[in-house]
């Protein structure tokens, strides 16, 4: 065969082909901080601009913004939701109380079996 004409049994399949380099445009790529990504975002919700006015000027995705707002209103809840009161939480700490109390007479009462086992045998 000639070298112009590729084997086609040699051809790689199109699924295992590399994926292509995210520099492959000639531009490294970026990484957002934390602080630029809550700006942009509160940009866009509170700006009379539109968000693709925005987003051509900073040179990112529209689907990018809205996964940021997305994650920002997920973790709202989160920031706004109801605290613990300083130290450990009534609840919990009842819990754990009834834990403890609950594994002592379980082991009494195992105590005890093993007691009754060995009259019972002797």
């Amino acid at each position: 065969m000639s070298k112009s004409n590729p084997d086609p049994m040699n051809r790689k399949p199109a699924a295992l082909a590399m994926p292509p380099n995210p520099a492959a445009n000639g531009r490294p790529r970026r990484k957002w901080t934390p602080a630029r990504k809550l700006q942009l975002v509160l940009e866009t919700l509170q700006s009379d601009r539109q968000l693709a006015e925005i987003c051509r000027r900073e040179g990112l995705s529209p689907n990018l913004v809205y996964l940021w707002r997305k994650q920002l209103l997920g973790s709202a809840e989160a920031i706004f939701g109801p605290k613990p009161r300083g130290g450990v939480d009534p609840r919990t700490e009842k819990l754990a109380a009834d834990n403890v109390r609950m594994k002592s007479v379980i082991a009494e009462i195992t105590a005890e079996n093993l007691e009754l086992k060995k009259t019972l045998w002797d």
